[in-house]
């Protein structure tokens, strides 16, 4: 029927439905993170900080990276070629990176040459590539995975040996310097990533072994956030005493994603269930299909929204129901809004993969261009898209203009470095084209 999304034979429904859900969460979150109530934009949890405990029950990031290794590894066991598994999986993950960067570069460069915009442009651009960092450390767990799985044979010997570097960071963090801290982004992501190789073992174990193991883990995260020096928020706020607990991330996120990740074993099998039916799926594959361009261009969308509610004057207190309802209303909005943004955005990128498959076949190396994917995207996150030249808060100097051109160039690399089969179509973007 017109307007139905496939549904895809030999998929994993559930790692499917999972990652969905991971990122429908964070345009959630981003929905009820702001606050109009004093007169400003301010997060919620500034004008409210004694509802953070809220913040445990909507942080399922970590299921993303998890869900995601867990399928990462089921496609490098297909195709152990290195080059072959790097394009497959980076480009198709950079893709919508590009468009959207493509299309915030162009609008706001141009803008930061008029003196009187320059700032503005500059803000505008940094505010607007916040999300990117997701998209770039996502590229690079994905890239070390013909290296990473290899360590699935020694499970607890990998797993105690990547939260001890966690632990080490931590306090190199707390000690001798915050910016050590930022290690972290690879490593407490990458280890949730990790975590995903384990969730077939997890799931054989049952409900009876995963759920106590899943309830220690979230007892020494909620510990270790109430005793500090963590903070007992999951995300980040302007008010909060204590440093981050995701920017960077620390031993309190991955302890509190592997609490995650064991709970979803313990509900394989109702999750099968329920998306056994082809009907059940197609809601969870009809978002799937757009859910990375949903990520990335919900914010820009939410930004209007929030502004229009700004000028209508709408501010009521936090978390009554009046609030709620404003919230909901705006939720439905961006998605209403971002979900066709997307489509869009996937048609161009689709098309642009269409064309580079008909170009001349070259030498490229795959494990460059797929790291250079990754080091764009992280770029962009520091230096936004309305900076000439300037730097970030961590030392970093360089240029929207380079950042986009690296990200182009590594994914020119990928598109034509590989050999596709003849006749073949590329697939528009997803949370991921093939469990």
């Amino acid at each position: 029927m017109r307007g139905e999304v496939p549904v895809v034979v030999g998929r994993d429904r559930v790692l499917d439905a999972v990652r969905a859900f991971a990122l429908l969460s964070v345009v959630f979150i981003h929905a009820a993170a702001w606050d109009l109530s004093s007169g400003t934009a301010a997060s919620a949890l500034d004008v409210r900080p004694d509802v953070v405990w809220a913040t445990w029950l909507l942080q399922v990031v970590p299921l993303f990276f998890t869900a995601g290794g867990a399928t990462n590894l089921l496609s490098w066991g297909r195709h152990p070629d290195v080059a072959d598994y790097l394009r497959r999986r980076v480009l198709r993950l950079g893709a919508p990176g590009l468009v959207y960067a493509g299309t915030w570069t162009a609008v706001l460069l141009p803008l930061a040459l008029v003196p009187v915009l320059a700032d503005d442009a500059v803000v505008a651009g940094r505010f607007l590539a916040q999300l990117l960092w997701f998209l770039g450390v996502y590229a690079l767990v994905t890239t070390a995975v013909p290296w990473t799985s290899r360590w699935a044979v020694r499970p607890a010997l990998t797993v105690s040996a990547w939260l001890a570097a966690i632990v080490a960071v931590d306090a190199a963090r707390w000690n001798l310097h915050p910016g050590l801290g930022w290690l972290n982004l690879l490593l407490v992501w990458g280890f949730l990533h990790q975590l995903g190789y384990h969730l077939p073992a997890m799931r054989a174990a049952g409900m009876r072994r995963t759920l106590p193991l899943a309830a220690v883990s979230l007892a020494a995260a909620v510990a270790l956030a109430v005793a500090g020096p963590y903070s007992t928020a999951l995300t980040t706020r302007a008010g909060d005493p204590e440093p981050s607990n995701l920017s960077p991330p620390t031993l309190v996120i991955a302890l509190y994603g592997t609490a995650l990740a064991l709970a979803v074993a313990a509900a394989w099998p109702a999750l099968h269930r329920a998306l056994s039916h082809d009907r059940a799926y197609l809601a969870v594959a009809a978002f799937g299909a757009r859910a990375v361009g949903v990520y990335l261009w919900h914010i820009p969308v939410m930004t209007v929204a929030v502004g229009l509610v700004w000028l209508l004057g709408a501010a009521p207190r936090p978390f009554g129901v009046g609030w709620w309802a404003l919230h909901l209303t705006v939720f439905a909005v961006v998605l209403a809004v971002a979900l066709p943004l997307a489509g869009l955005a996937g048609r161009v990128d689709a098309a642009a993969r269409a064309r580079a498959a008909t170009w001349a076949r070259r030498s490229v190396p795959a494990l460059p261009c797929a790291v250079g994917v990754g080091a764009g995207l992280l770029a962009m996150n520091l230096i936004g898209f309305g900076t000439w030249w300037g730097g970030s808060q961590i030392g970093l100097w360089s240029s929207a203009l380079l950042n986009l051109a690296v990200l182009a160039g590594s994914l020119w690399g990928l598109a034509v470095g590989g050999s596709p089969a003849p006749g073949a179509v590329p697939v528009a973007p997803s949370v991921d084209a093939e469990s």
